[in-house]
């Protein structure tokens, strides 16, 4: 479980990267219709190992305008603090399968996602771990 802590930050930017997807260009927003609204995960698996079965609890909503939120209880990986429950958020953009969160910002970060009917999936790999999460849409 300490190996899992040493990846707060990787963790922090894979969760938010599930944020909500806007597509298009300049100040114009158009999400996926079939991204907005509220995705509870089902699964967070973390080089092999599902934190969600220790408790943790993970949901994001997605909204029209670009925004997303996220919020977070029991967490198992550090990036709540101080935990270990905690809600957060942000602005995003998407082009095809690319989600880029928090852009032109220093914190931006861009990763593949997929959503086949009502499961959004999203991998990436941080730091030597591989991450995939896993959501059903509320």
């Amino acid at each position: 479980m300490k190996a899992l802590r040493l990846n707060h930050y990787l963790i922090y930017v894979t969760i938010a990267a599930l944020s909500p997807v806007v597509i298009g260009c300049g100040d114009s927003f158009e999400p996926p219709p079939d991204l907005v609204g509220t995705w509870n995960a089902t699964s967070l698996v973390v080089d092999g190992f599902d934190v969600m079965t220790e408790g943790m609890t993970l949901s994001f909503t997605f909204s029209a305008d670009g925004a997303y939120s996220y919020t977070a209880t029991n967490d198992q990986l550090g990036f709540c603090d101080p935990g270990p429950n905690c809600t957060d958020g942000g602005d995003f953009t998407a082009e095809s399968n690319q989600l880029t969160i928090d852009p032109d910002t220093v914190d931006e970060e861009t990763y593949s996602y997929s959503i086949s009917g009502s499961t959004l999936i999203f991998t990436a790999n941080f730091g030597g771990a591989s991450y995939t999460l896993t959501f059903v849409k509320q």
